[in-house]
């Protein structure tokens, strides 16, 4: 179910991303043209925010975000631990307080309308408190799976990888 799931959620964030380019494709060419199409730019702002979300979580799936380790890694591997659970529990409690925060702004922005495209804005802030949940989703799992054994926290491994 979970590799479903992450399926799932990598062909949605692929979509938003292609999604970004044909519109900016399209904004870019008509305004080339001389007949400017503005919901163009409304409907790229609103794809790429969405696959930006996505893809941070699909990210945080795979471990692959940055991180600068040129200390980290002089560590002994226990205190590697301790501070990637450091780390995973600090971006927890932001994630839900982006959850929260988020889901209040989506809710004031409810009656905003996007641009020229006439739908709620709030299909735009929606992608920061979805995003963060399944960013904290992931995040405790990784958590889990770290203290039961069953997955090397990325400050943990040798070499910055997960399982």
């Amino acid at each position: 179910m979970a590799h479903l799931l992450f399926k799932l959620e990598e062909r949605l964030a692929m979509a938003f991303f292609a999604a970004t380019s044909i519109f900016v494709l399209i904004g870019a060419a008509t305004r080339t043209a001389g007949v400017p199409v503005i919901w163009a730019v409304d409907l790229a702002q609103l794809s790429f925010a969405w696959a930006c979300v996505l893809g941070a979580d699909l990210a945080l799936k795979k471990n692959t975000h940055i991180e600068i380790d040129i200390l980290t890694r002089k560590l002994p591997r226990s205190v590697r631990k301790v501070l990637a659970i450091i780390w995973l529990i600090a971006i927890a409690f932001f994630l839900g307080f982006l959850v929260w925060y988020g889901t209040k702004l989506t809710l004031q922005n409810m009656e905003r309308v996007l641009g020229d495209v006439g739908i709620s804005y709030s299909w735009v802030t929606a992608c920061i408190p979805v995003g963060s949940f399944l960013m904290l989703a992931t995040a405790v799992t990784r958590l889990w799976r770290g203290l039961t054994g069953r997955e090397v926290l990325s400050l943990e491994g040798h070499d910055g990888t997960a399982i």
